[in-house]
């Protein structure tokens, strides 16, 4: 699949996310606490919009299956790694292009700790190479495959019940991944 980079606006950052999209990404990242694994997903919006994000599509965090079935390359649990189907995401971003909704945004949530990308989120996201050991050394790529930003959310079990405290949006330029602002509309 090949991408002209440049016209998809989101990749810059400056997002604007619905209340009802964000609500949505907190209750998927609420699930996934409950259920001990990172939440994961994406956000579209109207193409003639190019920096608002109205739609959360959740997807199925397939980190568990992958431990279970080979714990020594997968020594991430589901509650510290998030892996999906590639051919579901190029779907999403398909059908998105085509029904004038794109697909903008790769969220993913962090549990029990702040939202930000780890060494390890940032390798996988730009085609690197993720740590072998755990705290091994994470080698950044040339870059994500695919033209979107990418919201992290940290979500917490304190003594009121489970709830999302943070949300930051990360865009790759200049060969490595930066924060971004995001208005919540």
């Amino acid at each position: 699949m090949s991408w002209d980079w440049n016209n998809s606006p989101w990749i810059h950052g400056e997002l604007r996310i619905t209340r009802a999209a964000l609500d949505d990404v907190e209750k998927d990242a609420i699930a996934g606490l409950l259920a001990e694994q990172e939440a994961c997903g994406v956000l579209a919006g109207p193409a003639s919009d190019g920096t608002l994000c109205d739609r959360t599509i959740p997807i199925e965090n397939m980190a568990k299956a992958l431990h279970k079935l080979d714990p020594k390359t997968y020594f991430r649990t589901p509650k510290t790694f998030f892996a999906f189907k590639e051919r579901t995401l190029e779907a999403h971003i398909h059908e998105g292009m085509y029904t004038g909704s794109p697909v903008k945004v790769l969220y993913h949530s962090h549990i029990d700790v702040g939202a930000y990308l780890s060494g390890t989120d940032e390798a996988v996201l730009s085609r690197g190479s993720p740590p072998r050991l755990d705290g091994g050394p994470a080698v950044l790529g040339p870059g994500p495959a695919w033209p979107l930003a990418f919201l992290v959310t940290s979500v917490r079990d304190g003594a009121a019940g489970p709830h999302c405290d943070e949300h930051k949006l990360f865009v790759w330029k200049q060969g490595r991944f930066h924060p971004s602002s995001f208005e919540v509309v």
